[in-house]
Parts: structure tokens; sequence; C-alpha cells
């Protein structure tokens, strides 16, 4: 089977220090046949919430980086070129704009940040009850991405759950909580022929993927197809870490094929 793992950063992003040779070495020694680079490009900074003006760089950088490792290097898997766009909402015309950069094969629509809190990786967790709080917020930021074009797949939907876990907080943002604004929101993605993105650095922590095999399953009841799977990498040991899984999470929630991007055209590839 063609692995293909449709999230990870290397040192153009701000949060990793990992050459992108580097990454492509380990996703190719872990089995990987095609990466996709989606360095951040976050609109707003996560420590202050103020307007980050570097993402006008990331596409660029990242074309740059990989054709000054084609020229050093004989590449052992196929790369292609993504970003990931936190928090376009807050400036359609900007990411509409940055989403259109000819070098981009897929563009994750990324949330992190909740309007008056920042980061969810930066809050202190104590309750399920303040999770679930969190939670709700978060939902209604992403009901107003949904709907938007820029983006091909949503990522890690139900991301803060990797920091509630880290904490000790068993909370999770199920159907029987939040169902009616899960499925609002499935069903816009759905409609705008947008995807989900498998998430896996919930499975290699221990605490499952993003979204959830509860939430999988019913935006495959809905009508929705298109799922990309992602390692959400930053350092070549995490590489692939965790995709095998989310491969056969696909495969238990009823899908039949992963879909992957070239030029921001969804391809989708048989699971066997």
């Amino acid at each position: 089977m063609l692995f293909a793992d449709y999230h990870v950063h290397c040192d153009i992003s701000n949060d990793s220090d990992a050459a992108m040779w580097d990454m492509v070495r380990a996703e190719a020694d872990a089995g990987i046949g095609i990466v996709c680079f989606t360095n951040h490009c976050d609109l707003f900074r996560w420590q202050d919430d103020t307007p980050y003006p570097r993402c006008r760089e990331i596409a660029r950088e990242s074309a740059e980086n990989k054709r000054e490792m084609e020229l050093a290097h004989t590449l052992p898997i196929e790369v292609r070129l993504g970003i990931e766009l936190g928090e376009g909402h807050r400036d359609p015309a900007l990411a509409a704009a940055l989403s259109a950069d000819p070098a981009l094969d897929f563009v994750l629509g990324s949330l992190h940040l909740i309007p008056g809190y920042g980061d969810l990786y930066v809050q202190h967790y104590t309750s399920v009850e303040q999770c679930n709080h969190f939670f709700d917020l978060y939902l209604d930021e992403l009901l107003q991405i949904a709907p938007l074009d820029y983006y091909d797949v949503l990522a890690h939907v139900g991301y803060g759950r990797r920091y509630m876990c880290r904490a000790g907080v068993d909370a999770a943002m199920t159907l029987a909580r939040f169902g009616d604004k899960i499925e609002r929101l499935l069903r816009i993605v759905i409609d705008k022929g947008k995807g989900l993105e498998i998430n896996c650095s919930g499975i290699r922590d221990g605490c499952g993927p993003f979204p959830s095999e509860e939430i999988l399953r019913l935006y495959r009841d809905l009508g929705g197809e298109t799922v990309t799977i992602g390692s959400d990498a930053h350092t070549p040991g995490n590489a692939a870490k965790g995709i095998r899984q989310g491969y056969e999470v696909l495969k238990a929630c009823g899908f039949d094929y992963v879909t992957v991007f070239r030029h921001r055209t969804p391809e989708r590839i048989k699971l066997k």
C-alpha cells in the first residue's frame, strides 16, 4: 500500500528545528511514499494574538527549500508542498490570496486560537467542564472557517484534546454533547466539497486520532469521502508516527479510499 503523510513540518515552521531533508529521509525510512510539507502559515501569533506577517513567506520559503534539496540530493520519495493556514476566517481575503500560491499542492484549514484565550496549547486544563467550554468555543470558530473556500481539508478537528490529555483531563468532543454543532460543521464541509484530516499526533500520544472515530463515522454517514492522513510531525523522531494506525482507523470507519492532493486537486488512493 502507498502510505502518504499529509501533515509534516520542518524548520520553516516556527515550532520546528528540523531540516526538510532530514524529515524526508525519516519519512522514507518509515515507509512513506508521499510526504506533503504543511508548514505553519498562521495569520496571528499564538503568543499574543497579533497579526503575523511572516505567513506571507511560508509558501515561497518551502518552494525554495525544496528546490535546494532537489539540487543537493536524490529524493527517495515524492515531496509535495502545502501550508497549514491558521485562523483564515479572521482575514478571508488574505487567506484566499495566500492559498492561491501556485507552489502549493494542498492547504490545511487550521484553528489553534480561541479569541480571548489564545492558543489551546497554552491553556491550563483542570476539569472536564472547563474543557467542554473550550470545545464549544472551538466549534463556533470552526463553523466560521468551514464555509470559506481557501482550504482543502480541515486540520485536526478536536485539536484541544491533545493538550487536555497531556494535562490528565479525559475530555472529548463527543456527539452526545456537541452533536448539533458537529453535524452542522460536517454538512458544511461536505456541501463545500472539502474534507477532513485524520491527525495522528493523538495516536502517538495515546489519546486517539483527531477527529475521533465517532466523528469520522458521522462524516462518512453524511456522505463525506475526502480524508487525508497526517502525522503532524515536527521532528524526524516523530516522522510518520501513527500513520499506519490512521489508515486502519480510516478503514474501520467505512472508507474505501485515502485522499492526497496535487496542485490543489484531490486524488483518491484505494485502501487495500
